[in-house]
């Protein structure tokens, strides 16, 4: 969470309590509470006054973050003030005294129970408690169970009322203790699920397959949702915000966004199958953002109050384990960054490439920003994406690692992407090359085995390989697996919407990029004349391909997720694409499918069945 001196003041920071940032407000039971679930129960549909369902996130060997947001028009919620500064206290013990403020709070029903069984049908609870209700934090529960459960074991949890409503079932799986050994994993990821695009199919699809967890490398939200260039014509997803702006700029229109995506019934399947790992990029809060909290778009001066409030929705939203350092802190931000260890086979090292980065190497206008020449600023040292401490953590993790693979969540393009001579998007790695290159000499000097970035952003699958220096003989040091957009708008998409006319900044590319592109590339496409966009983008996707060299796998007509199957001997992508995101309900199939062998930095190719190959 951003917050400077004007910002992070002893006033706003109270707006925080520990215990609510720690997810440490509760109390543990012994057992089940006297009640009959099935009789008590009966007259309530399951998942009443749980709106936005249940989500888990951040597994450990031994806890796991679990949350749920209750009806404010349903039960009460305890405010800040009610909770000492010390957390939500009771002892375990029955016969032991407990503290009569926190009874008198869970009488009131100012809580929610919580119940956590290895058994789906909660024949035997294994661990039981009360969690506050937010009333402060739009009335959500944050529970941290970390050091309560056992590794490697799957655990199903649901939250009950005081007035006897209880949420759907979740359900979550532990890791294995690291260093331990472990034979198979499988993480699924996404990015770029703008609500207003259309329904979120491709998440159904992934709630049914078989996870370890899935990540979330960021624009979990978008911040515009009232512009009509942001919007589809599809009634059922269109968003208005508290403000009534255009943007998201208040605590409450951020919340909004949360509230209203949660609602989607593809995307609580996911969160109730799942466990959850995410990052943000930079549409949580605004396009192409840098510290300190320049939103470009909107305006070139710093603005830590709407970064303030874009946070905090983020925060009370998520099911993240993530730390918010104190104002002695040499640092200014919620530290999103962490890794977990899946025994002695994965690390995934998940960064935060907005928060601490620097402003665009060449300016701020956007054909200088997008599809430019570049400029000598590009390869500056002092210029960074991940801040100084930031880079200092994912180096030593890097070069402490024991583990077979070494896993990055990385949300924009790692590879160098250039068109005609030219960058495409120094809003990704391409504009802080030389960071790139101190990252890429770590892994080669240190002996990191088996590097795999796990990409978003850019609303396109591609597979392509990590260089020492992006020529067409540079040294292989690792490969780049890109996820294509949920539902925000690919290239071929982007062809078909400038050439027709029609805005959507939900594209990867700005509009005024996009026709110099053309320009440049097809000047005929522009005129009276014009050619079939379907020929056109196909003849756009090869030369890019042709250009970029390190690219193996290219496709940005899809919307879909990706699998990352990890074992001893090998690693399997697997690209899924469905088949429309304009229909409620739509089938899936693999669109593209490669593997990489454990030891060896190669792409082996095993799908293609992409259009365009």
């Amino acid at each position: 969470m951003y917050f400077n001196d004007s910002v992070m003041d002893d006033e706003n920071r109270a707006s925080f309590p520990e215990s609510f940032l720690t997810g440490s407000a509760f109390k543990v039971i012994d057992g089940l509470p006297d009640i009959d679930t099935e009789s008590h129960f009966a007259s309530h549909p399951v998942g009443k006054g749980f709106p936005q369902s249940v989500a888990s996130g951040d597994p450990t060997s031994s806890g796991m973050m679990l949350w749920t947001r209750v009806d404010p028009s349903l039960e009460a919620g305890v405010s800040d003030t009610e909770i000492d500064g010390e957390g939500f206290h009771w002892l375990k013990k029955p016969h032991d005294k407990n503290d009569s403020s926190s009874a008198e709070i869970i009488d009131q029903g100012k809580t929610v129970m919580f119940q956590v069984s290895t058994s789906p049908d909660f024949s035997f609870v294994d661990v039981s408690g009360f969690s506050p209700i937010w009333k402060d934090h739009d009335h959500v529960v944050r529970i941290d169970l970390d050091g309560m459960l056992h590794p490697n074991e799957t655990y199903y949890y649901r939250f009950i009322t005081k007035g006897g409503l209880m949420s759907k079932v979740g359900r979550c799986r532990t890791l294995p203790p690291e260093g331990s050994d472990c034979s198979a994993a499988t993480i699924g990821y996404v990015s770029c699920q703008d609500y207003t695009s259309g329904y979120f199919n491709a998440l159904a699809h992934l709630a049914d397959e078989q996870l370890d967890f899935f990540l979330h490398l960021g624009d979990y939200v978008y911040e515009a949702a009232g512009d009509a260039s942001y919007q589809t014509g599809m009634e059922a997803r269109k968003i208005t915000l508290p403000s009534g702006e255009d943007k998201a700029f208040t605590l409450e229109d951020y919340r909004h966004l949360y509230n209203v995506y949660r609602t989607d019934p593809d995307l609580q399947k996911l969160h109730e199958k799942h466990a959850m790992v995410a990052t943000w990029d930079d549409h949580e809060f605004a396009n192409d953002t840098y510290a300190p909290a320049v939103a470009p778009d909107d305006s070139l001066e710093p603005d830590p109050e709407r970064r303030h409030s874009a946070n905090s929705a983020w925060l009370e939203y998520m099911p993240s384990r993530v730390y918010v350092p104190s104002r002695s802190s040499s640092s200014d931000a919620l530290k999103l960054y962490r890794s977990m260890t899946i025994g002695d086979l994965a690390t995934l090292y998940v960064t935060d490439e907005r928060a601490y980065r620097d402003a665009h190497p060449c300016g701020e206008r956007e054909l200088e920003r997008y599809f430019t020449g570049g400029c000598e600023n590009i390869h500056s040292p002092d210029r960074s994406m991940l801040g100084r401490e930031q880079k200092e953590w994912f180096l030593g993790e890097l070069k402490n690692s024991n583990s077979l693979w070494n896993i990055w969540g990385n949300q924009v393009q790692l590879t160098q992407l250039k068109f005609l001579g030219r960058y495409i998007n120094l809003d990704a790695w391409d504009g802080f090359a030389h960071e790139r290159q101190t990252i890429a000499q770590t892994v080669m000097n240190e002996g990191v085995q088996n590097f795999i970035a796990l990409t978003g952003d850019f609303h396109s699958f591609e597979a392509s390989y990590l260089q020492e220096d992006y020529s067409r003989d540079g040294y292989k040091f690792g490969v780049e697996l890109m996820v294509g957009s949920v539902t925000s708008s690919n290239l071929n998409e982007m062809v078909q919407k400038n050439l027709n006319n029609l805005f959507d900044h939900t594209t990867p590319l700005p509009r005024n990029a996009t026709l110099e592109i053309f320009r440049t590339f097809l000047p005929d496409a522009l005129s009276e004349s014009i050619v079939p966009t379907k020929f056109l983008f196909k003849e756009l996707q090869n030369a890019i391909k042709i250009e970029n060299p390190w690219i193996e796998l290219f496709d940005s007509t899809s919307h879909g997720y990706a699998l990352l199957e990890l074992s001893k001997s090998r690693a399997v992508w697997t690209a899924c694409a469905v088949d429309s995101i304009k229909e409620n309900q739509a089938p899936k199939s693999v669109l593209l499918q490669c593997e990489i062998p454990n030891g060896e930095v190669a792409i082996n190719v095993k799908e293609k069945n992409s259009f365009f190959g």
